[in-house]
């Protein structure tokens, strides 16, 4: 790419920067790569930090949603917006938001700029990784990897299992229920604990619905260790909005809700109203649910056993 095109891109990505609340925007490749960025208070190491994590979350975003147009990912005190060129499919533009951003009118600025992005990229070929390292940061990379003895610790995932009567899984079912009934656009509505197990409120295509349960829940994981790792924030919702639907995925205590929701006259913000009105009452069943208890693992019976 020139200079020229390089410098054109900045411009544009610099007005989606000028929308209020929006903090940085990078033009990205699709393997993680930046091409262009704007946001001064990023240094290079972050702007490659936020762009290989954008690119992991558009991936299995990518994985769930073939007519994905862009993932908005809401954090407690940050937005994350990933938006998909419609041609130029090896790159995309990522964007971080303080909170209380305006969302209609960074979605407005963003729809422009991708159409310009757009037409020059979308006959550009898909090109490699072309970052280089000095000597001492080479030494650095490679001394990470080496494995040395150091004090004892102790690790926690931070899972939280519980434990779904058949009377609470009713509960639940019954409030999916009026939450299809109060939205015909909305397509379904799941509810998966943590690891992405679903509780089987529905009875039919079990199959799809499993693997949906799945990448939703990699989906929002992915998102959440992203959002921790770059802004230090926890997130609360994920949307995907594709071609014809909308898929919200909000936090639950230990696990997920999950709705696809058809394209309509209704607006995001009326359903932004509605939907956590019902997530408040299926938390209120989930806060009920006993905290199933681990197993006690003997991992140095287990290997002498296997040793034998």
């Amino acid at each position: 790419m020139s200079r020229k095109m390089l410098d054109q891109f900045g411009l544009h990505l610099q007005s989606i920067k000028s929308v209020p609340g929006v903090e940085n925007s990078v033009l990205v490749q699709r393997d993680g790569y930046p091409i262009s960025s704007s946001g001064v208070w990023l240094s290079e190491n972050e702007i490659f930090g936020l762009s290989s994590s954008a690119a992991a979350i558009l991936s299995v975003a990518q994985r769930l949603h073939e007519d994905l147009y862009y993932v908005l990912i809401e954090g407690e005190r940050s937005k994350f917006l990933l938006a998909t060129l419609p041609r130029a499919v090896n790159y995309f533009i990522t964007v971080t938001t303080q909170s209380n951003s305006n969302l209609g009118a960074l979605l407005l600025q963003l729809e422009r700029t991708i159409t310009h992005l757009d037409e020059a990229l979308w006959n550009e070929h898909f090109i490699p990784p072309l970052r280089t390292f000095e000597q001492n940061e080479r030494a650095k990379i490679f001394d990470s990897f080496n494995v040395r003895k150091g004090p004892r610790r102790t690790w926690s995932t931070g899972t939280l299992n519980l434990t779904i009567t058949e009377n609470a899984a009713q509960q639940i079912t019954d409030i999916v229920s009026d939450f299809l009934h109060a939205l015909p656009s909305a397509q379904t509505g799941e509810v998966c604990l943590e690891g992405g197990y679903l509780i089987p409120t529905q009875r039919y295509n079990e199959g799809v619905r499993i693997r949906n349960s799945t990448l939703t829940y990699t989906l929002f994981d992915t998102s959440r260790k992203v959002a921790q790792l770059v802004k230090r924030t926890s997130i609360l919702q994920v949307l995907c909005d594709c071609g014809t639907s909308q898929h919200f995925i909000y936090k639950l205590q230990g696990g997920l809700f999950s709705t696809f929701i058809r394209k309509d006259s209704t607006r995001l913000g009326l359903l932004r109203l509605i939907i956590p009105n019902f997530i408040a009452e299926i938390e209120s069943v989930l806060q009920k649910a006993p905290i199933a208890q681990r197993p006690n693992l003997d991992v140095d019976g287990f290997l002498e056993a296997i040793a034998r």
